[in-house]
C-alpha cells in the first residue's frame, strides 16, 4: 500500500527514551523504549487506539536496547522489524556490547547500561542503504548514516527528522541539543549531522529528550558532534 495521507508524528515518552508513532494510511512505530517499557508502550499505543498487532512496522533507529527493549513484543504479534544493517547482532543477544565513552557522565552511566538486557528478536529488514516507508502506509523515508553504531538511521517525515541517539537533548533542557554520552564513531555522527542539517529540516527527534531546533543544532555543532580532539560538552 503507498501513502496517500499526509503523515503525523505523535512522540511517545518512554522511561528513558522516546518512541515516535508515524500515522498515516498505517501506523509505523520507530523505536520501541526500552526493555522495562512493554507495559507503558501498550498504553501509550491504545491511547492512540491501536495495539502491537496494528502496527505496520517497527522500524529502529538503533539497536541499543533503550531503543529496540521492546521489540519482542511486536515481533511476537507479527509486526515486521527492520534495523540498519550492522546492529543486527544487537538485537538478537538483547545486550549492548560495544559503548565507548563520548561524555564524561557516560562513564558514570555505563555500568547500568550495560547491565540491562532485551528479549532476543530477528530482525526481518536489514536496511543498507534507504528504506521508503510508503509501502506501509506512511510518508516517510530511513536512510543509515552510522556513527552512534554501525546502524544508526535517521528517519525523514516532512521536515522533520528523527535521529536516533545522533544528537540527544540535554537532561535539565530537554530542548538543547547536547552531544550523546556513548559513540562508536564520533567522526560519523558529525558526517551524518552534517549532511542532514544541509537538508534544512525544521526539528530534530532525538531518542532523548527534544524536539531539538534544527538550527540550534547547526548553531551548537562543534559542541554537539565536535571534531576528533574536541572538548567535552556539557550535560
Amino acid at each position: 500500500m503507498s501513502a496517500t495521507t499526509a503523515t503525523t508524528i505523535t512522540p511517545l515518552s518512554m522511561g528513558n527514551s522516546n518512541a515516535y508513532l508515524l500515522r498515516g494510511e498505517q501506523a509505523v512505530l520507530v523505536d520501541t523504549g526500552g526493555p522495562e517499557d512493554d507495559d507503558r508502550l501498550r498504553n501509550a499505543l491504545s491511547a492512540q487506539g491501536l495495539q502491537p498487532r496494528d502496527i505496520a512496522l517497527v522500524l529502529l533507529t538503533h539497536g541499543h536496547n533503550d531503543h529496540s527493549g521492546t521489540a519482542a513484543l511486536f515481533a511476537e504479534a507479527g509486526v515486521p522489524i527492520a534495523v540498519g544493517r550492522g546492529d543486527e547482532q544487537l538485537l538478537r543477544t538483547g545486550r549492548i556490547g560495544v559503548l565507548p565513552i563520548s561524555h564524561p557522565a557516560g562513564a558514570l552511566l555505563k555500568p547500568m547500561v550495560l547491565r540491562a538486557k532485551a528479549r532476543p528478536v530477528e530482525a526481518d529488514i536489514l536496511v543498507e542503504d534507504k528504506l521508503d516507508l510508503s509501502p506501509y502506509g506512511v510518508d516517510a523515508h530511513a536512510e543509515r548514516f552510522g556513527g552512534h553504531t554501525p546502524g544508526s538511521l535517521v528517519v525523514r517525515v516532512g521536515d522533520d527528522t528523527l535521529v536516533g541517539d545522533l544528537v540527544r537533548g540535554g537532561v535539565l533542557r530537554p530542548r538543547s541539543p547536547k552531544r550523546h554520552f556513548f559513540t562508536e564513531d564520533a567522526a560519523g555522527v558529525r558526517r551524518a549531522l552534517m549532511g542532514e542539517l544541509d537538508r534544512r529540516p525544521q526539528r530534530l527527534l532525538p531518542g532523548h529528550g527534544g524536539p531539538l531546533d534544527a538550527a540550534e543544532t547547526r548553531r551548537r555543532l562543534d559542541k554537539v558532534a565536535p571534531v576528533a580532539g574536541g572538548g567535552a560538552a556539557s550535560g
